[in-house]
């Protein structure tokens, strides 16, 4: 009886760990682009962000290759932001522009700081 439970929690824990992994290599993926790294990081930094409030702080930086908010803002409708959404990182409503951090904060740093 005793080894039948260690036996399924070893195997629950081995299938979390994979699920992890997995979940890890996805979300490192999405990160891997330095404009979606910039957005997650402006957004831990702030609870909520309009799309345009985001395109201008990236405009400001110089890491990012582009200065024109206009041009940084439809890429991030287009682009960037709805990968972000997909992955769980971020909520975009792309009606209204607003911008959200899903993640819990000290996990979406981490994944930035590890991507």
């Amino acid at each position: 009886m005793v080894v039948c439970t260690v036996a399924e929690v070893a195997v629950a824990v081995a299938a979390l760990v994979d699920e992890v992994a997995v979940y890890a290599l996805q979300s490192t993926g999405v990160l891997g682009h330095p404009v979606r790294r910039r957005v997650v990081s402006v957004l831990i930094e702030h609870d909520i962000l309009r799309r345009e409030e985001v395109a201008e702080m990236l405009a400001d930086d110089e890491t990012i290759a582009q200065s024109d908010p206009d041009r940084i803002e439809l890429m991030l409708h287009h682009q960037h932001l709805p990968h972000l959404d997909e992955e769980l990182f971020v909520e975009y409503d792309h009606r209204t522009g607003d911008v959200v951090l899903w993640k819990d904060p000290a996990v979406a740093a981490d994944l930035v700081d590890s991507a």
